[in-house]
């Protein structure tokens, strides 16, 4: 430490020849890094290189360099920075007597400016909620004038009866208020035209945006986003919606909770957040609209006749299989873990490694469903699943069905029936021929469109994951979930 001496250039004050001397560090917190810039611009040293210098950690400046030989805090001091250097600084001389006189001066001027006089007395007034804005009173004193500010705000009409005195005495230099209210005064006050911007607006005055139903939705880009239809479609599900007499929440929002459970697939609560009712009303509402719009659309999911499918077989399909009926193929969805052992093993999906439902869909060649299979667990087979459907029983002499692998044992019964199953070519010798390798790709260029259906289907967020509560009525929710994707735009543009 005794090494360590001041940092200003032909200053030699150290630990070792100084005693009354002080040493200061530089500014190093966060928050003093202008006092520091401003430290180092007074110092005024230059590097070997021609840089500015910057102090060390160990950098010190002693007091000699401050006004009144101590460094202050007060941004508004002359000792706040360095400020008397040697002559080899050539800079303006500074008084240092003077300096001081005038800083000490400025304090004593803003401590008097600061002094209140005690106030005597108040008298207690009866207010109200809104009467009196405001009831300040500031006394000031310099040297030997005396200001005194009064401030009463009103919201009152009848003036006369107020009164409102407010006196000085110099002798003692006090100062007393007082307020005179007659005692039948009525408080009943007008309600000011104006609003008093500082409070805030008045909230009353204010529309706020919020959730408010089928009301809020305002495009239908955003109720495609909620439920997954156009507005006509939302108009032609409205109309096969029963009324409920019961119900204070109209039919539009009713339908509009039951989309959102369907497209979003949100819980029962989080909807009753939305609409700001009950989480029970909310589920007596879906089951109320499933179970009704079950019963109307029933014939929405049909089987086309034959003369049909050939008016509307798409291009695609006519080189190769201009007699193809439908396209099937089976989809699984995930569900939650069921409560019993017996559902646990027949739910078991060994594909998926999940709980899972199994259904058995059939499209037609421009891409509408036209069967839908009741819904097995997840371990039961494809062929199982179409044998047990009733699907087998629709076919007509003649008919193509397209199909993957997974359906050999659906052959006997097609040929039964003397229909066509159309099938990609099993591997038996290790590869396939050339014949089969078209014939593969043949079948896979039209079968790809089931997939784009089942896609659609997946959108719908209820199918996810199937919870506990909803496997009691799975097959009406992906009935419901197959009928919104029917009426949808097809999947082929012509």
């Amino acid at each position: 430490m005794s090494n360590r001496i001041c940092c200003v250039v032909n200053c030699s004050n150290s630990y070792k020849n100084t005693t009354n001397v002080k040493f200061y560090s530089f500014p190093n917190r966060p928050h003093e890094k202008n006092l520091k810039t401003l430290w180092v611009k007074a110092v005024n040293r230059l590097e070997i290189n021609g840089h500015i210098w910057q102090p060390k950690s160990h950098s010190l400046i002693c007091s000699n360099h401050f006004v009144g030989n101590k460094k202050s805090k007060d941004p508004s001091s002359p000792s706040y920075v360095p400020s008397l250097f040697p002559q080899v600084y050539k800079k303006k001389c500074i008084n240092e007597e003077q300096t001081s006189a005038r800083y000490n001066r400025n304090v004593k001027r803003q401590e008097a400016k600061l002094k209140i006089l005690p106030v005597d007395s108040f008298s207690d007034i009866p207010l109200g909620d809104s009467e009196f804005n405001t009831l300040n009173t500031l006394v000031c004193t310099e040297s030997k004038s005396v200001d005194v500010a009064c401030q009463v705000g009103l919201d009152y009409h009848d003036k006369d009866s107020f009164k409102f005195e407010c006196v000085f005495n110099k002798s003692n230099n006090d100062v007393s208020t007082q307020a005179s209210i007659p005692i039948d005064y009525n408080y009943t006050f007008k309600k000011p035209n104006s609003i008093d911007v500082s409070c805030g607006p008045d909230v009353s005055s204010i529309h706020l945006n919020y959730f408010q139903g089928f009301h809020s939705i305002d495009n239908e880009s955003q109720l495609k986003d909620l439920t997954g239809t156009t507005f006509k479609v939302f108009k032609l599900l409205l109309s096969l919606t029963l009324d409920s007499t019961c119900s204070t929440i109209s039919k539009e929002n009713r339908l509009l909770m039951f989309l959102i459970k369907i497209k979003l697939g949100i819980t029962y609560s989080a909807i009753s957040v939305l609409f700001n009712v009950n989480r029970t009303t909310v589920t007596r509402i879906f089951y109320n609209i499933l179970n009704s719009l079950v019963t109307k659309t029933k014939e929405f999911i049909f089987w086309p006749n034959k003369k049909t499918i050939l008016e509307t077989l798409p291009k695609s399909f006519k080189k190769n299989y201009p007699n193809c009926r439908c396209i099937i193929d089976c989809t699984e969805i995930k569900t939650e873990q069921p409560n019993t052992v017996e559902q646990r093993v027949h739910m078991y999906s060994r594909y998926k490694n999940a709980y899972t439902v199994k259904v058995l869909i059939a499209i037609t060649p421009n891409g509408l469903i036209c069967f839908l299979s009741k819904c097995y667990g997840g371990k039961a087979s494809d062929t199982f699943i179409t044998n047990d459907s009733g699907f087998l029983l629709k076919l007509e002499p003649g008919d193509e069905v397209l199909a993957d692998k997974g359906f050999p044992g659906i052959k006997v019964p097609c040929d039964e029936k003397q229909s066509i199953l159309v099938m990609p070519p099993i591997l038996h010798n290790g590869w396939f021929t050339e014949e089969e390798v078209i014939e593969t790709y043949n079948v896979a260029s039209v079968r790809i469109h089931i997939e784009r259906v089942f896609a659609r289907l997946k959108t719908y967020g209820i199918l996810n994951k199937i919870t506990s509560d909803l496997l009691s009525s799975i097959d009406d929710i992906i009935h419901i979930c197959c009928v919104l994707t029917n009426l949808q735009s097809p999947i082929i543009n012509e």
